[in-house]
């Protein structure tokens, strides 16, 4: 964050302010707030450069991040609220020299300050769906479920696969919207949700989990049979895996 606090610009506005009412402001002066000011739009350039590369480090982040990514993103918002604050005070200062440089006969050219942009664009590599930014959206939703806030959590995941139904995780939305439904014991759609997953995404990593989670809802359901078939079809068609594991366990029950 640039050095050059509030206060600080207040007492460069107060030197400025009585500079003219002394009619000691002489061209050096005038010269050196130049100066700061390009300093000032300098600093703030590298951390809008800093935010970016952070935010793109934390996007390669696993799935266990995401609150982090979600947090830092919070922070990010701050730090652009105070930028755009501190660009509006240099805005100030930028008019209070060009009237002090008029009206003393000296013109000196003000550098214009750097302007901030609205926000960061995180979304580098991602098709543009205006109004919507796929990886915050998808980050809230997966929160909500951290949270305990599964009917949030379902919408904004439905939202995720209705604009960004192309991305990488759209398999991840499905399978989270499925446990939401688990988790909220509404298990013949969970099942449905899960359904889906197996049917549309082939090649997810999320199939075993799938599967593991559709028979435990057999099992709720008191739907013994189907419950042990699909444990079955787990172990056979994702052996080594953990949830294979899990389903092993499982059909001893049913011996």
């Amino acid at each position: 964050m640039s050095r050059y606090t509030g206060a600080t610009i207040t007492f460069l506005l107060l030197a400025v302010a009585v500079a003219s009412m002394t009619g000691c402001c002489m061209k050096r002066d005038l010269v050196l707030l130049e100066d700061k000011i390009d300093r000032m739009g300098a600093d703030q350039k590298q951390m809008q450069d800093a935010v970016a590369r952070l935010d793109t480090l934390l996007a390669s982040d696993s799935e266990a991040s995401l609150q982090l990514r979600a947090e830092v993103r919070s922070a990010i918002g701050d730090l652009l609220t105070q930028f755009q604050a501190m660009q509006a005070n240099m805005q100030d200062l930028q008019e209070k020299v060009s009237f002090l440089t008029e009206s003393g006969g000296a013109r000196v050219s003000v550098a214009k300050p750097f302007i901030m942009p609205d926000s960061v664009d995180t979304t580098a590599g991602m098709p543009v769906i205006p109004g919507i930014d796929c990886q915050e959206l998808y980050d809230e939703s997966f929160i909500n479920i951290r949270r305990g806030q599964y009917e949030e959590a379902i919408v904004g995941f439905n939202d995720y696969l209705k604009y960004c139904g192309a991305e990488d995780k759209a398999d991840n939305a499905r399978f989270w919207i499925g446990e939401s439904y688990y988790s909220m014991e509404r298990f013949k759609e969970a099942i449905s949700e899960f359904d889906l997953l197996l049917r549309d995404y082939s090649g997810s990593e999320k199939r075993a989990g799938a599967l593991y989670k559709i028979a435990r809802s057999y099992e709720e359901l008191g739907q013994k049979n189907d419950a042990q078939d699909t444990f079955q079809r787990l172990v056979d068609e994702y052996p080594g895996t953990l949830e294979a594991e899990q389903a092993k366990e499982k059909l001893k029950e049913y011996q």
